[in-house]
C-alpha cells in the first residue's frame, strides 16, 4: 500500500506532466517582431516594429499607457519630456484576436540636436515590389499634385495624386493626425477656423514609406461658410422642401434642423430662442466657444490659464484664437465627436503632462503639462444670453470614477458690470454615484473688481441632491429648468424634482455652459456629501485611478432655450 506521501507525490507527477504537454503558448498570430524607436528630434519618438502577415491593427503602448490601435506598423510619440520612454506593441487580426506584447524598447530624450537620421526614401521599377534589402529605380516617389478644398462646414477634403505600386496611403493633416487609406483622397471634419495642411505618403504592400508629398494647406474662413465648390463627384445634399423656413430674423442661434420638428418650434406657451440639435459633424462658432470662462474673465485670456476647483482637466479650444494652444494642444485631442446624431465630449488621458506641479494658474505650457487629463467645455457666453426662460438638454452622463458632467447657466456680465456672479446648476454628477442628480443656485455679494465677494449656496427645496432609484448613466434623459421671476424649478425627464424661491434670480442675463470636467475638491468629499469618501492624501487621481482611466464622455443628443410667449 502507498502511503499518503507517496501518492501526493505520484499525483504532482501527473500534474506537471500534463502540463508539460500543454502548448507554450496561447496566442494564435505572431508578435511584431524588430520593435525599435528613434528620436527624431529633440521631443519626438518615431516607434517602428515589422510588418506581420494576417494582421489588421496594432496596439501600440508608449510609457505604460495604449496610445492608439493602428494598421500602420509605426507611431510616432511627440512633445516628449527628456528622459526613458518606452514602446510595446502587440498585433491584432480581423477576429479581434491579440498576439503577445513584444518585449519594451527604451529609448531616451535627451538635450541632443535635431540630427537624428530618417528613414531612407525607397525607389522601385516600375511593377517590381520593393524590399527591405533594395531601393532600386527611381518609379516609386512620393505622391504628387497634393491639394484640398474646403467643402463644407468646418470640413476639408485632401486629395493628391495615385502612385503606381501603392497600397495605402499615410495622410497627415496640421502635422499630428495620422491616417491610412487606400483611396487617394481624404476628409478632415471638425476643423477650427485658420490655416491647416496636409502632407502624404504612399505605402506599398510590405509597408515601405515613399519620400513625403509636398504640403498643401487651407485656410478655412468660416465654419458655415463653403470657402470652395465639392469637388467632382461629391455627393449634393437636395434641400428638404418639408422643413419649416426659419424666421426672417434667424440669427443663426437656432439649429435649422429644429424647424423639422413641430414639437420642437411650437413648444406650447413659448418661443424657440436658441437651440442645437448635434445632427452635424462639427461645432458651430455662431452658437459656441470651446474656452470655459470663469467668474467674469477667460480662461486662457491673455495667455494665463487657470485650475478651477482643483480639477484635473485641462480643456481643450478648438475654436479659440491662441495659436500656440492650436498648435500644441488640439493636435493631442479633440474632446468633441460627432456622429451624425450626437455630441460627445470625451476626457482622455493628458499625454502632455510631464510633471506633478499644483500651480493654480500660470502660462500654457506650465499647466499643460501638469493636468491629468485634457477634456471640453462648451459655452454660449457673447453668443448667446438671456434672463429668464425655459432650459433643456437631452443628455447620457458617464459613469466612471472621476468623472464630473454639467449642465448650467453662468452670468455674462463681469465683476466691473455689476454681477452678482449669478449660477443655476441645471445639472451636475460624480461618475462614481449615477443615481444622484444635483441641482443649485449660487451668487455672490459685494462683488467688486478686486474681491469676488460673499458666496450664498442656495440649496432648492427639497433637496439639492436629486434621488429617484435611476441609474442615469444607462440612457439619456432630459434635464431642464423653468427660470421666472424670483423662481427656478428643475425637471427630470418632464417631472419636477426641486424648486427654489429666490429674489436673487433675478440680477443678471445667463449664459449655457455645457462640459465635462474631471475630479476637483468636490470628488474627495465624504461620502454623505456625494464624494468618494477618501483620506485627504488619496486625492482623486491616485496611481490606480489614471491606470484604470477609461477615456468616458458626456453625449449630449440636442440643447434648446425657449422665453415665454
Amino acid at each position: 500500500m502507498l502511503n499518503r506521501l507517496q501518492r501526493t507525490l505520484m499525483q504532482r507527477m501527473r500534474v506537471l506532466s500534463f502540463l508539460l504537454l500543454l502548448p507554450i503558448t496561447a496566442f494564435a498570430i505572431d508578435t511584431p517582431p524588430n520593435p525599435r524607436g528613434t528620436v527624431v528630434d529633440g521631443s519626438t519618438i518615431l516607434w517602428e516594429w515589422n510588418w506581420v502577415p494576417g494582421v489588421t491593427q496594432y496596439e501600440v503602448t508608449v510609457d505604460g499607457v495604449v496610445v492608439t490601435t493602428t494598421p500602420d506598423p509605426r507611431h510616432t510619440s511627440g512633445n516628449l519630456w527628456q528622459g526613458d520612454h518606452s514602446m510595446r506593441v502587440r498585433a491584432i487580426d480581423a477576429n479581434g484576436q491579440y498576439s503577445g506584447y513584444t518585449e519594451t524598447i527604451k529609448v531616451i530624450i535627451g538635450d541632443i540636436p535635431n540630427n537624428a537620421p530618417t528613414p531612407a526614401p525607397i525607389t522601385t521599377t516600375p511593377g517590381n515590389t520593393p524590399n527591405n534589402d533594395q531601393a532600386a529605380n527611381s518609379g516609386w516617389g512620393a505622391p504628387s499634385n497634393p491639394r484640398g478644398a474646403q467643402t463644407g462646414s468646418g470640413t476639408v477634403r485632401w486629395e493628391w495624386d495615385s502612385v503606381n505600386g501603392a497600397n495605402n496611403y499615410e495622410v497627415t493633416v496640421d502635422g499630428a493626425q495620422f491616417h491610412i487609406t487606400s483611396d487617394t483622397y481624404f476628409t478632415s471634419e471638425n476643423l477650427w477656423i485658420g490655416e491647416h495642411s496636409m502632407h502624404v505618403k504612399a505605402i506599398d504592400i510590405n509597408w515601405q514609406y515613399s519620400e513625403q508629398s509636398g504640403t498643401a494647406k487651407v485656410n478655412v474662413v468660416d465654419q458655415n461658410t463653403t470657402q470652395n465648390q465639392p469637388v467632382q463627384n461629391d455627393p449634393v445634399e437636395q434641400p428638404n422642401n418639408d422643413v419649416a423656413p426659419p424666421p426672417q430674423n434667424d440669427n443663426g442661434l437656432i439649429d435649422p434642423q429644429s424647424w423639422n420638428m413641430t414639437e420642437v418650434y411650437q413648444k406650447e406657451g413659448y418661443e424657440l430662442i436658441f437651440s442645437d440639435e448635434f445632427n452635424s459633424y462639427n461645432l458651430n462658432p455662431a452658437r459656441w466657444r470651446t474656452q470655459l470662462r470663469w467668474d467674469g474673465e477667460f480662461n486662457g485670456e491673455r495667455y494665463e490659464y487657470r485650475v478651477i476647483n482643483g480639477e484635473d482637466q485641462f480643456y481643450v479650444n478648438p475654436l479659440g484664437d491662441d495659436s500656440d494652444h492650436r498648435d500644441l494642444v488640439v493636435p493631442q485631442h479633440n474632446p468633441f465627436e460627432f456622429n451624425g446624431n450626437r455630441l460627445a465630449i470625451r476626457a482622455v488621458r493628458n499625454p502632455l503632462k510631464n510633471r506633478n506641479t499644483t500651480l493654480d494658474h500660470g502660462p500654457l505650457r506650465d499647466i499643460v503639462a501638469q493636468q491629468s487629463f485634457l477634456s471640453g467645455a462648451l459655452t454660449t457666453y457673447d453668443k448667446f444670453h438671456t434672463k429668464y426662460g425655459y432650459f433643456e438638454a437631452r443628455m447620457k452622463i458617464p459613469n466612471h470614477v472621476g468623472s464630473f458632467p454639467a449642465f448650467w447657466l453662468h452670468h455674462q456680465n463681469t465683476r466691473s458690470q455689476g454681477t452678482q456672479r449669478t449660477e443655476i446648476d441645471i445639472m451636475e454628477n460624480l461618475g462614481h454615484a449615477p443615481w444622484f442628480i444635483y441641482n443649485t443656485f449660487h451668487y455672490f455679494t459685494n462683488v467688486s473688481t478686486y474681491y469676488g465677494g460673499d458666496d450664498h449656496f442656495v440649496k432648492p427645496i427639497p433637496s439639492g441632491q436629486v434621488y429617484t432609484g435611476t441609474d442615469y448613466s444607462q440612457d439619456y434623459h432630459t434635464y431642464a429648468v423653468e427660470w421666472e421671476p424670483g423662481h427656478v424649478t428643475w425637471f427630470i425627464d418632464g417631472e419636477k424634482v426641486s424648486e427654489v424661491w429666490n429674489g436673487n434670480v433675478d440680477q443678471e442675463e445667463l449664459y449655457i455652459i455645457m462640459n465635462l470636467a474631471v475630479g476637483g475638491n468636490w470628488t474627495n468629499f465624504p461620502t454623505s456629501s456625494g464624494g468618494l469618501g477618501r483620506e485627504g492624501w488619496d486625492h482623486f487621481p491616485n496611481a490606480n485611478d489614471i491606470n484604470q482611466w477609461g477615456n468616458p464622455a458626456l453625449e449630449i443628443d440636442y440643447v434648446r432655450a425657449y422665453k415665454r410667449r
